[in-house]
């Protein structure tokens, strides 16, 4: 079966006790089976076509057999390995061997454990920082209960609801290994940015409610942190300060538990680390007589209103901070960047609107001597080859002049380089299409072609500046 991330046998490897597949009277499967038939459609689903990855289950699992070379080799062969966790798996010597064989394969912090808690069960240490897909319940009396047990009530929306969450995120994990195997680096090195934002953790009378989110958020391609869970408050401040470092908005729920005093604290290490704040309350929150919480839940980064128009904001708010971002990088291209921008005189018109918009954003400039009485055609050569050592990027314009000109321009640039102390960062050549004009047939290391269709500078210009801005920076 083809798998979805190259270079792997299977996708993903499901990790289960058999105690918790048994089918009691009236159920077609196991609680697990149904489990991963489910999350397979599912899958399906959101990748849009059958076959498209390969998951590896043991169906005839038994809890005396040992493991087999076969079963490990599945194993070792696997992107990411789901969990199904239950005091079953714990008592079973085998399922902790496949555990620790993928643990000192790929090491704990990797991103490639899921882990479905089947019922609640004291975790081991190795699993306290996972985050977990809960797929039991307990009621104010203590009383647990496994959701979909003996098998899935089509009403019971808690279990398809978590059944989705595991599958959105299972998918999101395959393409960022996918994509790391490709040689993509995820927000790094400029190729590939996600936008993350920290949702903070929330009293327990709001755990439904920050799901929500954050499932909302995934949906949008928002990466949430934390990705794994504080397992010590020493281990709390440390990662809790690392994760806001990484993150581009601070997002919070409040009730009115103050939750011994946690959401306040992570609030205030939001703002020590200069993060954007959005806080959310309930419209219909009761009144709290504790004044200090009273206080932080009336706040101004705290909106009071339905969490669907509360999730709207969170949108608006990242994509605000993104142009907020770009701005600042433009910003840094100071006048200490000197852009060149070269034109024939009969496209002197449109060199001098880029002008414009250089000056806008407080790049430096220079254009080119044109000649006249008072110039020789040595000193506009002179002042050419200047401005080619001088500059940091070049734009050329092809708008009435001639292909011969541009590839001259062009392969000068070239030439001056074996002369300049560091390359160009960047040139670009502005090109206003027509059917008309030769198809320019040249291209050098660090080369844009900017399609402007209409001869107006801010056509296609800011897409150059940002290029810039990267490169600069």
């Amino acid at each position: 079966m083809p798998v979805y991330v190259p270079n792997y046998k299977h996708d993903i490897f499901v990790s289960y006790a058999h105690v918790d597949n048994e089918p009691l009277a009236g159920a077609e499967n196991g609680w697990v089976t149904t489990l991963i038939n489910s999350l397979k459609i599912l899958l399906t689903k959101k990748i849009g076509r059958p076959d498209s990855f390969s998951l590896w289950m043991d169906n005839e699992l038994h809890g005396n057999v040992v493991i087999t070379p076969e079963i490990l080799e599945h194993l070792e062969g696997s992107a990411i390995f789901l969990l199904i966790l239950s005091p079953g798996y714990l008592a079973s010597k085998w399922c902790r061997l496949e555990l620790s064989t993928f643990l000192a394969k790929v090491g704990q912090n990797s991103g490639r454990f899921f882990l479905v808690e089947h019922d609640f069960v004291e975790r081991p240490e190795v699993l306290s920082d996972l985050l977990a897909y809960k797929f039991w319940q307990s009621n104010q009396s203590g009383q647990r209960r496994i959701l979909g047990f003996p098998k899935p009530n089509p009403e019971e929306y808690y279990y398809y609801q978590r059944l989705d969450d595991v599958a959105t995120q299972l998918l999101n994990q395959l393409k960022l290994l996918k994509q790391q195997y490709f040689g993509i680096n995820i927000d790094n090195n400029g190729k590939t940015i996600v936008t993350k934002v920290f949702l903070a953790s929330v009293t327990y009378d709001l755990e439904e409610r920050r799901n929500e989110v954050k499932r909302y958020l995934i949906q949008q391609g928002v990466q949430i942190l934390p990705e794994v869970k504080y397992s010590s408050l020493t281990n709390n401040q440390h990662s809790l300060a690392g994760d806001l470092r990484q993150a581009s908005l601070f997002v919070q729920l409040l009730s009115e538990n103050s939750g011994y005093g946690y959401p306040r604290f992570q609030y205030e290490r939001a703002k020590v680390a200069n993060l954007p704040i959005l806080q959310w309350r309930d419209p219909e929150t009761p009144s709290v007589s504790e004044p200090k919480h009273a206080a932080f839940l009336t706040q101004s980064t705290v909106i009071a209103t339905i969490l669907v128009e509360f999730k709207a904001i969170i949108m608006q708010k990242l994509k605000l901070r993104a142009k907020e971002l770009e701005l600042e990088k433009l910003e840094n291209i100071t006048n200490e960047h000197l852009v060149f921008v070269n034109a024939a005189p009969e496209d002197m018109a449109l060199a001098h609107e880029i002008k414009k918009i250089l000056e806008q954003h407080g790049i430096a400039y220079s254009l080119p001597l044109i000649g006249s009485e008072s110039t020789t055609p040595s000193e506009i050569r002179q002042n050419l080859e200047q401005n080619l050592l001088s500059c940091d990027a070049v734009i050329v314009v092809y708008d009435k002049t001639s292909i011969v000109w541009v590839h001259e321009q062009l392969l000068y640039c070239r030439r001056m380089a074996r002369q300049r102390n560091q390359p160009l960062k960047l040139i670009g050549v502005y090109n206003t299409p027509s059917s008309a004009k030769p198809h320019l047939n040249l291209k050098l290391p660090n080369m844009q072609i900017l399609v402007c269709p209409v001869p107006q500078a801010d056509s296609c210009l800011p897409e150059f500046l940002k290029c810039l801005a990267k490169i600069i920076n």
